[in-house]
């Protein structure tokens, strides 16, 4: 009898033996393109998964999100559905881009055929937003697909696009402002000076300082918590002068507002301690959240990046 040959598949470029390993490295494109291939098959087959073996083949969908929710049960893997969501859409705009790419190649596009069709590709993401304004998972993966591939089309347009959401969807305002890649055209430029402190460029253009105002009073209005749903949390709670462990390491926040004689940093910095001042209209993002206050109602409000 012919010996079964084992093999490895590779997640996050790791080797994956186990379903431990799988855990532990999951990668939804990886994993995704090893359940296409039939992969993923062949490895539990061969590694003696029978019971998850017989679970993926009874995977009946054919979207990529439902698969990767039937596989992230299978294995058990421990997940933000809303993360997860925002990943899929994104490797679905990767996908469509790659064809994109090789229609250009086979038709020999001149380029003012390619900058309407760019246009025309960034109008759909952007009317995509409009038209799932409490969708955070499209909001994100779109906001994310136009500062990667359509940042030449938001350098022009990205007045407009502020102006076309700014009624329609404060949740994507603030998933613009907590971009990277998006933020610098609505808050002050960061200046880090060489003594080592930080001051930011209030110096805007007329338009800049009108987005950034409406910002600021955007978050002051009673309505600002029920737009944002379940994507804004909130904590009220004295830490008998502590440090309170809010939110883990090694994932990005973005503080909303705090009141004045509290606390924040990024989780376990020792001296990164920031006060109102250093939060106030800022947005800033943290790698994880400690907090400190005296108070057992202030309110601290942030986002998850």
């Amino acid at each position: 009898m012919a010996k079964t040959i084992k093999f490895n598949l590779i997640c996050n470029n790791k080797p994956i033996r186990t379903i431990e390993d799988l855990q532990n490295n999951f990668s939804i494109e990886d994993v995704l393109a090893y359940y296409d291939n039939k992969l993923l098959h062949r490895w539990l087959d061969v590694r003696g998964y029978k019971d998850e073996l017989e679970e993926v083949r009874a995977i009946k969908e054919d979207k990529p999100i439902e698969i990767i929710k039937g596989l992230i049960k299978i294995f058990r893997v421990i997940s933000d559905d809303a993360k997860v969501e925002e990943y899929v859409y994104i490797l679905k705009y990767r996908e469509e881009r790659e064809k994109q790419y090789s229609e250009y190649e086979k038709q020999g596009y001149k380029s003012r055929g390619i900058i309407e069709d760019y246009r025309n590709k960034y109008q759909n993401l952007v009317n995509e937003i409009i038209n799932n304004p409490k969708d955070v998972s499209i909001i994100k993966a779109n906001i994310s697909e136009i500062v990667s591939n359509y940042d030449w089309v938001l350098d022009l347009n990205h007045r407009m696009l502020f102006n076309q959401l700014k009624h329609i969807s404060p949740l994507a305002i603030m998933c613009l402002i907590m971009n990277e890649r998006s933020r610098k055209y609505y808050l002050p430029t960061k200046i880090e000076n060489k003594d080592g402190t930080v001051t930011f460029d209030t110096e805007f253009d007329t338009d800049k300082l009108n987005m950034f105002k409406f910002l600021c009073s955007m978050i002051l209005k009673e309505d600002f918590s029920d737009n944002l749903g379940d994507n804004l949390f909130k904590f009220s709670g004295a830490t008998d002068g502590y440090w309170k462990d809010l939110e883990p390491k090694g994932k990005k926040y973005m503080i909303i507002s705090m009141v004045d004689g509290n606390f924040v940093r990024s989780s376990g910095v020792s001296g990164g301690d920031l006060g109102n001042k250093d939060i106030a209209n800022k947005f800033v993002i943290l790698d994880g959240i400690d907090y400190k206050s005296n108070s057992s109602s202030d309110e601290l409000l942030y986002m998850e990046v």
